[in-house]
């Protein structure tokens, strides 16, 4: 029978550029004996695999948004039927979700579901794993930036979100406990680890050697700037619908320029240090239990000394304030004008940024407030 590879992510490991090549290359891959699945994919991964066992053993019902016009509940079927119809035909299947990953509510039961509908088959566990601080940081400027409109300090965003609390080694050992420690692929999402730095031939070659000649998608999703994350902040805290964020962060970007922030420490030192004695004993069990004692990453954890503090310049801010007042004077943007105006006075109250107002602008935003 078939090899299936079962693709967990992790998350920000390039995994929707991956699957988006995968999907593409369905009908080449099948001449060369390898099937990516169709038949219950969302998009161009196979997430409806996962949000069925979501909602059967968590009890919580996922977003429509993940099923479109599929129905609910018969993803694995409609996989072992599309899967039983190329018997003979292929060698090998891969099977791609990040929502695999960090999943720790109850997901022992679906696990052994899993193995139960891939009976007979060789199952082959593939997991990419960013760096720890990277991930961090990566997240939290992604929730901020995004849908997810995250308010609350970094402190809280890394003690609450579900890939964070339970680390790699804890999310990794029920994989291995049930399908078998042999069978868990563990790889660096470090390019200096890649066959000549390209993702895609490392992806390839993880899945057996598929012999892809792609680039990989281009994704926009770059971060936010320093003052562009504390005023989206703002933004997030006065509240807003979900579906006015890309207008509302495009409105961002054009009241301040900036680059992204770059990996760097949204809490304090002594914070982080604990972070990183916590990430290297992973890190160091993880390389002992799947890697035969090799380091995971070849790049060490950077520590507290050597990464830069979270700061924005309160200055930038300031222009930044002063363009909301000028850019909604125009009439610009009439939808958002009550929302910027209440977010740049809690920037203006919590920053003391007060008396950097003229007299007219005080004015004008308590009016617009």
């Amino acid at each position: 029978m078939a090899t299936v590879y079962l693709h967990i992510g992790a998350p920000k490991t390039a995994t929707s550029a991956i699957q988006s090549i995968l999907a593409g290359n369905q009908s080449h891959l099948m001449d060369r004996r390898v099937l990516y699945p169709g038949s219950m994919r969302s998009g161009d991964a196979h997430h409806l695999l996962v949000c069925d066992l979501i909602e059967k053993y968590q009890g919580k019902p996922m977003p429509d948004i993940w099923y479109g016009s599929h129905p609910r509940g018969i993803a694995w079927d409609a996989l072992k039927e599309e899967m039983a119809s190329c018997e003979g035909a292929v060698d090998s299947v891969i099977l791609s979700s990040e929502l695999f990953f960090g999943q720790a509510n109850n997901f022992r039961p679906a696990l052994e579901e899993i193995a139960e509908h891939l009976a007979g088959h060789e199952v082959k566990v593939v997991a990419y794993l960013r760096r720890q601080d990277q991930l961090y940081s990566s997240f939290y400027n992604q929730d901020v930036k995004g849908v997810r409109q995250w308010c609350a300090s970094a402190y809280e965003f890394y003690e609450t979100h579900q890939m964070l609390r339970h680390d790699y080694l804890a999310l990794i050992r029920p994989w291995s406990d049930i399908f078998g420690k042999q069978q868990i692929i563990l790889r660096p999402f470090e390019s200096d680890q890649w066959p000549n730095g390209d993702l895609v031939a490392e992806y390839s070659a993880t899945f057996g050697g598929l012999e892809l000649e792609t680039q990989v998608p281009t994704e926009n999703n770059e971060g936010l700037g320093p003052a562009q994350l504390y005023l989206k902040r703002c933004l997030n805290r006065v509240g807003y619908d979900k579906q006015e964020n890309e207008t509302v962060v495009a409105i961002l970007k054009e009241l301040i320029h900036e680059s992204p922030v770059g990996n760097c420490q949204f809490v304090n030192r002594g914070l982080y240090r604990r972070y990183l004695d916590r990430w290297e004993r992973v890190n160091e069990k993880l390389s002992n239990e799947y890697l035969g004692g090799k380091a995971l990453f070849d790049r060490p954890i950077p520590h507290p000394q050597d990464v830069e503090l979270y700061e924005f310049d309160r200055f930038t801010l300031a222009l930044a304030i002063n363009h909301i007042l000028r850019l909604f004077e125009k009439g610009a943007y009439p939808d958002q004008r009550s929302l910027f105006f209440r977010a740049a006075f809690l920037a203006i109250s919590e920053q003391n940024l007060w008396r950097s107002l003229d007299k007219n602008d005080r004015q004008t935003l308590l009016d617009g407030v």
